[in-house]
């Protein structure tokens, strides 16, 4: 089967200069190399992409030796990252073949198996992200039906959707994240799997499903994949402590209102409102022993955001934000304005009086009056 080869000179401005020169320099000497899946989806539907892959004939191990500044990573996939700054890679893949060792429940053990670029886009998870290009010759490359499924604005899953689910159950999260970001439908055999193996992603590591839920949130469309999240069944699996709320809700469009206007974000900030109710229902049960409101706070706080690192894990420095926003919260209602500048002085201050502000818009609109309060003292 020959792939369609469809002309299309992109901006170069929109294309990463480090990920060209990476394609180049594999070219020169004598391997294949492709950028390849996101850039290539984000690039078609006219968005600026954020990362940039690639995809070559060279193994991990000759892709280390062509680039000083690189590092080999990773078991069950072995890829490279070459470095370009303390913040900045570029992640080279080697072309997978088809051939993949499972376990019992189909999961994928090792995908070390090298082959070519044709079975390299059958392995891919959706027809949208199986797409390559040729910098050189202004060519993309599409062995899956690729441009007809955006053209058509749908999510395909290259392959069985059961099959390719058990293989790796976070490729359920992903066509929630795709569906909402091209604003694309899914296709109805992917929607029926997600919810008959939704199940699977208790099986995932909390570390890997962390960056997953980074993905999924920190985004201009938070609020629509959180409604989506709970429609298929799978923010249970992220979540299980978090319910709907108008806090919840309020905090994911003012999330996307701020990486809209380029403001910062935190996942800090995401991770403290999700789990609040969590928390506030915990302080409730331990508040009947009678021990100091700190100890008890501290306690419930411990308790939800243990159970929380079950399921997603949470960093040693989020969780201590995490729990600084919520300890705040009683100071910021019940603060004298003696102590008041103190208050403002402190690191989270800030992130503490938005979660405050968003409190009062939403689930607690009794503390308006305090909200108003913190920010003319601010002023």
């Amino acid at each position: 089967m020959n792939p369609i080869r469809q002309t299309i000179h992109f901006d170069k401005k929109l294309i990463d200069k480090d990920a060209q020169k990476v394609v180049k320099t594999l070219n020169q000497v004598g391997h294949e190399a492709y950028l390849v899946g996101g850039c290539i989806r984000d690039l078609l539907v006219g968005q600026k992409p954020k990362d940039f892959d690639i995809a070559t004939s060279a193994t991990p191990e000759q892709v280390h030796k062509t680039f000083k500044r690189s590092r080999l990573i990773g078991k069950r996939f072995r890829l490279v990252h070459i470095m370009f700054s303390s913040r900045k890679y570029i992640e080279v893949a080697t072309f997978r073949s088809g051939k993949v060792k499972n376990t019992r429940n189909g999961a994928i053990l090792r995908d070390n198996f090298y082959g070519t670029l044709r079975e390299d886009a059958f392995r891919r998870d959706f027809s949208v992200n199986g797409l390559y290009y040729d910098i050189e010759k202004s060519q993309v490359i599409d062995y899956v039906d690729g441009l007809e499924a955006i053209n058509s604005s749908e999510i395909r899953m290259i392959g069985n959707p059961a099959e390719r689910f058990k293989e790796d159950p976070v490729r359920m999260i992903r066509a929630i994240r795709f569906k909402v970001k091209l604003d694309a439908k899914i296709d109805p055999k992917i929607s029926i799997s997600i919810t008959k193996h939704a199940y699977l992603l208790a099986n995932i590591p909390a570390a890997r499903l962390y960056d997953e839920c980074i993905k999924l949130f920190h985004n201009e469309k938070s609020f629509e994949v959180f409604e989506q999240l709970l429609k298929f069944g799978l923010l249970k699996y992220l979540f299980r402590q978090t319910k709907e709320t108008s806090f919840i809700n309020k905090t994911l469009i003012n999330t996307s209102k701020r990486i809209k206007n380029r403001k910062t974000v935190t996942p800090a900030f995401l991770f403290a409102v999700f789990l609040w109710g969590a928390q506030n229902k915990r302080f409730n049960e331990l508040n009947k022993k009678k021990k100091s409101r700190i100890l008890t706070m501290n306690q419930a706080s411990e308790d939800v955001i243990s159970k929380q690192t079950e399921q997603v894990l949470m960093p040693r420095w989020l969780s201590n934000r995490v729990k600084d926003i919520w300890l705040m919260q009683y100071q910021l209602e019940n603060c004298s304005q003696k102590k008041a500048k103190e208050l403002i002085a402190h690191p989270r201050f800030r992130m503490a009086y938005d979660f405050l502000v968003l409190r009062s818009e939403s689930i607690n609109p009794e503390l308006a009056e305090r909200a108003k309060y913190w920010n003319q003292l601010q002023h």
